[in-house]
């Protein structure tokens, strides 16, 4: 049964490493495109989170591909990493989301200070 399902699960991590990286440069191109603070570390958070949600599928992928003792331990290192970065993530996008409105409004007086 595990060789039936092998080829299935190294297929899967790697469309998640392909999906999770487009998404990190996609939020990578945001970060450098927006003018607005809480935005732009929001993007990088965002961005920082699909990077590490990338590094776990990598090393789950390096694991099923070369299983040896070295591999293990590289791999464990990502993981650890990657679940740090999509903690760090997970509680940036939160910290900024509250500040949005306010930016918001921070902009529109801008916009209108511009316009007098």
């Amino acid at each position: 049964m595990w060789q039936t399902i092998f080829p299935y699960i190294i297929s899967l991590t790697v469309v998640i490493m392909i999906i999770t990286f487009m998404l990190a440069v996609y939020q990578l191109a945001k970060y450098f495109r927006t003018n607005r603070d809480v935005r732009r570390a929001w993007h990088r958070a965002r961005g920082r989170m699909m990077f590490g949600i990338f590094m776990v599928a990598f090393a789950i992928n390096q694991v099923l591909l070369f299983p040896n003792a070295v591999t293990y331990i590289i791999c464990a290192v990502l993981i650890i990493f990657g679940l740090a970065n999509i903690n760090y993530g997970i509680k940036a996008c939160r910290y900024f989301e509250q500040y949005f409105d306010e930016e918001d409004k921070a902009w529109a007086e801008l916009e209108k200070d511009k316009k007098a």
